[in-house]
């Protein structure tokens, strides 16, 4: 497990929109916005060397599913990393122009260790399941199915900030830099 600072279009987000808890990405806004995103446990990811959610099952969904997945990464060569769990950090880095630190996954054991620091307080969630690589990416594909849709942290942020579903002082530091 290591931790790597990211830009926000290099990591294929969570399709949760808008925030599920605008009160979180409030505090993490004000953090980053005040130089302090050192502070925030880094978000987990995984590489998509060691493994991409594409569905084996079989039908017109999931041929759907595998060919706007394959389209998203042959359009997004920049985005080889898939968000495990972290959407109000993200986006809080990205609204602030920050690099977003993140914790990358390599080997089952790395999970597992993230495990552990959650129960210790030194992360505060792993919402993907299991305690293996195989696991979080099959978390990923029953996710990504559901959701039909591919994006990096920054394009959601851009859509957040477009569609006018953040409070004004975030799109307002947003759009002055």
């Amino acid at each position: 497990m290591k931790e790597i600072h990211l830009s926000a279009d290099q990591i294929i987000t969570l399709s949760d929109y808008p925030p599920h808890h605008e009160q979180c990405l409030k505090i993490y806004f004000r953090i980053f916005q005040n130089g302090r995103g050192r502070i925030v446990p880094p978000v987990p990811v995984i590489h998509i060397s060691t493994g991409i959610p594409f569905t084996k099952a079989h039908g017109k969904r999931a041929e759907k599913y595998n060919g706007l997945l394959t389209a998203f990464l042959e359009s997004h060569p920049r985005a080889q990393y898939f968000l495990l769990d972290g959407t109000h950090r993200t986006t809080a880095a990205a609204l602030t122009h920050n690099k977003v630190p993140v914790l990358l996954f390599k080997v089952d054991k790395d999970i597992k260790e993230a495990r552990k620091l959650v129960e210790q307080g030194e992360l505060f969630s792993l919402t993907a399941g299991g305690n293996s690589i195989k696991e979080a990416i099959k978390t990923l594909e029953k996710h990504f199915l559901k959701a039909m849709s591919f994006q990096t942290v920054i394009e959601k942020t851009e859509r957040m900030v477009s569609e006018k579903v953040l409070p004004p002082y975030m799109t307002n530091f947003y759009n002055q830099k």
